[in-house]
């Protein structure tokens, strides 16, 4: 089965073209290693940004963790989990570090684990075997209990010259920051709202889902675990809801529920409603390859 637009998981459309690039240098020491000159980690990042890829792969271990009775022998036909995804290589980073979303630090599916395997072999055999490393992350705003992170490559040692550049992916979520700020005048409580909003709105396109909901095993399974897990991480019960197929009722309460988290963790980390505002980044994911010489 071809996964164009919706897998259960979340909506996303990322195109190479809307991939904005950012190269700088970290501060560091040269590493004295004989003088190799460091990968370009321009080069590097443009070619995630422009190269593509399909990577096929398997919904059974998110089936696992929602319904692992699904997986039996009267369960679903094995072809049902199956899926195929095709971007730019960083569009894919991005869109298999979301499936990875976590609440208060615990995951919500496990959907994506396999999708975040294959990707992440698909894209290091294009990366240079030494000397680089790739982080992808997420959030709504920095400090926020909800994001989501991955790495690839290890760790540069501490006493090396890193270059770094970094991609801005579009996140597939419902644009914040703009109305973010006009909703700063109005206080934390505002800002936090509207971004809450947003967030479960991106994690849970009320068309998409309710339609996923009524859909055929497993399906509806999933996005029933999805909706369900989701709100006993954030402390919502969704659960009637969910039942009845109201999205929008459900999204409601997991908004309402993250609402004042989110503006607690904003009054502590910005002087400003406008500052909170300004730092508001639901709309994309950052991908920042790190260089340094082996």
């Amino acid at each position: 089965m071809t996964d164009l637009v919706f897998d259960v998981t979340v909506c996303l459309l990322l195109v190479s073209a809307s991939i904005g690039l950012v190269v700088t240098a970290d501060a560091g020491a040269d590493t004295g290693l004989g003088g190799d000159a460091a990968v370009d980690a321009d080069g590097v990042a443009s070619s995630l940004a422009t190269s593509t890829a399909t990577v096929d792969y398997s919904l059974a271990p998110g089936v696992d963790a929602a319904d692992a009775s699904l997986l039996d022998a009267d369960g679903v036909d094995p072809r049902e989990l199956e899926r195929t995804a095709h971007g730019s290589l960083a569009g894919l980073l991005a869109r298999a570090t979301l499936g990875a979303v976590t609440v208060e630090g615990a995951r919500v599916t496990r959907a994506r684990d396999d999708f975040r395997k294959r990707t992440a072999a698909r894209v290091a055999s294009e990366l240079p075997t030494r000397g680089v490393s790739v982080a992808v992350s997420w959030t709504p705003f920095p400090g926020s209990s909800v994001r989501a992170n991955d790495t690839l490559g290890p760790a540069p040692p501490s006493s090396a010259t890193v270059h770094s550049a970094t991609l801005d992916v579009p996140s597939g979520f419902p644009a914040a920051r703009e109305d973010a700020l006009a909703a700063s005048d109005d206080g934390f409580d505002a800002v936090a709202r509207l971004v809450a909003n947003r967030t479960v709105a991106g994690l849970f396109p009320p068309a998409l889902a309710r339609l996923a909901l009524r859909g055929d095993e497993p399906v509806s399974t999933l996005m029933t675990h999805r909706y369900e897990r989701t709100g006993a991480l954030a402390g919502a019960s969704v659960a009637p809801e969910v039942a009845r197929e109201e999205t929008r009722a459900a999204n409601a309460d997991l908004a309402a529920a993250l609402n004042p988290r989110f503006a607690e963790t904003m009054r502590d980390r910005y002087d400003t409603p406008r500052a909170a505002a300004e730092a508001v980044s639901v709309g994309r994911v950052t991908v920042v390859v790190r260089t340094w010489s082996p």
